[in-house]
């Protein structure tokens, strides 16, 4: 408990002064035609967090491969640092997702007994996870606020579920203690974006938390799944919607349901308190019952699907 306690006031400590300089970095978000803010604000605020959290994977975690996933988590912060100060190509973004999640699968996987295209598949979800992090972190304290209900959920049921996982367990622990800072910075109205220098590697992390909870028990890796059920929603349903219409699906816009339903009340507010609401009255319920009962999971999984579709429905048939 104490050191978690010291990460948080690390993290604090950072971000309190990350937004003083910088701004002399040029690390200044301006408001464009998809920004859901209208004032000039500092980004790649996710630095803070993602130092300290890095240091103690490194150092305390023990896990086949921590350190070499510490390393990576650290490569990607380097690549979303480059992207929220110059801009890098869509194409090369997704490579790095990809390389990442390869490692990450390669890392994790007991190898003899998984085959190529397992390991592919496999890497690819963890590109997504990424990916879709991303594409959420778009509203004043929303994917801050989905990381720790993810965080919160998965610490609990690897503590105290029937398959415990002292490793998931710690490693929820410290991301809930470093993140939660940057959300008292992030939230409405943001003064501090966690930018891709954040997004990226969070992505990385919740989705290596997602690959530990299957590799403990099926059961486990599907609580995970319902918890993040929100955010696979909006990003799953805006791109075939958009597909569907003949939109490009690589090209920047405005079409996810937190991005429509923030427009259409004026604030990101209610969007992020929403997410809040979902999580701990419905998600987070189905989660733990898919650990601790003998109800059918997939139907736990189609049930956690419900807000989230409607939220989406109801976002593009208000607009």
């Amino acid at each position: 408990m104490m050191m978690l306690i010291v990460m948080a006031l690390l993290v604090s400590l950072g971000l309190w002064a990350f937004v003083r300089v910088a701004p002399q970095w040029g690390l200044v978000d301006q408001p464009n035609s998809r920004s859901l803010h209208t004032t000039p604000t500092v980004v790649s605020g996710g630095i803070a967090p993602i130092l300290v959290l890095t240091g103690a994977l490194y150092t305390t975690m023990t896990f086949p491969g921590a350190q070499a996933v510490a390393l990576i988590t650290l490569g990607l912060t380097a690549i979303g640092l480059l992207d929220d100060r110059r801009g890098l190509p869509s194409g090369l973004r997704l490579l790095c997702y990809l390389a990442a999640g390869l490692l990450l699968c390669w890392l994790l996987l007991p190898a003899r007994s998984v085959n190529i295209a397992l390991l592919a598949m496999a890497g690819v979800a963890v590109a997504w996870c990424i990916n879709l992090v991303n594409f959420m972190d778009g509203a004043d304290g929303l994917a801050s606020t989905q990381a720790l209900c993810v965080a919160m959920g998965m610490g609990l049921i690897a503590t105290f579920g029937t398959v415990p996982n002292t490793q998931l367990a710690w490693l929820s622990a410290m991301l809930f203690a470093c993140w939660a800072p940057l959300l008292w910075f992030n939230w409405p109205p943001a003064r501090l974006f966690m930018g891709d220098a954040g997004a990226i590697p969070l992505g990385f992390l919740l989705a290596l938390m997602g690959l530990m909870a299957l590799l403990t028990d099926l059961s486990m890796g599907l609580a995970w799944l319902i918890l993040m059920m929100p955010f696979l929603i909006d990003t799953g349903l805006t791109l075939c919607i958009r597909i569907l219409a003949g939109e490009p699906p690589h090209i920047a816009h405005r079409d996810h349901a937190y991005q429509r339903l923030t427009a259409q009340v004026g604030s990101p507010l209610p969007i992020t308190l929403g997410l809040l609401g979902m999580q701990v009255i419905w998600q987070f319920p189905l989660a733990v019952t898919a650990v601790n009962s003998t109800v059918f999971p997939p139907l736990l999984v189609l049930l956690s699907a419900i807000p989230p579709v409607a939220a989406v429905v109801y976002a593009h048939l208000r607009a």
